[in-house]
């Protein structure tokens, strides 16, 4: 069976770092990380189909909110398709309207997707580095600690840092890095930060993540980091 090597991954990583790599910033779903109480009654096959899924958590209660309903004895919740499903066995009777109290997560990422939902800019990677896991390296991320190598490893280390004004008044709740985008003809030398109008082509997608939502203030910088591991 053949393999790929370590050698071989870092022959990649150093292909891409030698590369011009863009980290965009986009604002996914509004119904991301949010709550949300509706009313809604079974269907005749004992079923509620939520607007979104998944779901972090739910509540389903009676009409008027004066009985909270058991999960696994009254109904079920399934989480990643949304679906609220009433038990024979339970409490709410068949065809009842039920207060629903829910918290929204967030969809996993996509690994074939080639884009943002709805990208707002994107930057230019300010810093590219080999690093390697080390429990007491330097760079501290919430998927472990690395250092800086001087050798080429298969783990590149990516910061970005947003300008004050970059993306002001957006919610961001997906980033994602590129290699290969191209700018349209005419932009200023040296300009860092493209809208979607900018790009002429966006390139490859080779990192995507959904996170917790973050507003973006005028009044502050934000700084982004990543490894990227081949």
């Amino acid at each position: 069976m053949a393999i790929l090597t370590h050698s071989g991954r870092a022959a990649l990583a150093a292909s891409v770092k030698n590369e011009v790599l863009h980290l965009a910033l986009g604002r996914g779903q509004p119904w991301w990380d949010s709550t949300a109480q509706i009313t809604a009654a079974f269907d005749a096959q004992g079923r509620i189909a939520l607007p979104h899924a998944p779901i972090a958590q739910i509540a389903v209660k009676s009409a008027n909110g004066q009985t909270t309903y058991a999960a696994d004895q009254d109904y079920a919740a399934d989480a990643q398709q949304g679906l609220i499903t009433r038990l024979d066995t339970g409490q709410i009777a068949p065809g009842a309207s039920v207060r629903l109290e829910i918290a929204y997560g967030r969809p996993t990422e996509n690994v074939a997707a080639t884009a943002l939902l709805d990208e707002v800019c994107r930057r230019t990677v300010d810093e590219v580095y080999f690093v390697e896991p080390d429990p007491n390296g330097e760079i501290a991320l919430a998927t472990g600690r690395y250092r800086v190598s001087q050798a080429p490893t298969q783990h590149l280390f990516l910061r970005t840092k947003f300008d004050f004004g970059d993306a002001a008044g957006s919610t961001i709740r997906e980033q994602a890095v590129f290699v290969g985008t191209q700018v349209q003809a005419g932009l200023p030398p040296g300009q860092r930060l493209f809208t979607p109008a900018e790009i002429a082509s966006p390139g490859t997608l080779l990192l995507l993540e959904h996170a917790p939502p973050i507003v973006r203030q005028a009044s502050t910088r934000e700084t982004f980091e990543f490894v990227l591991t081949f």
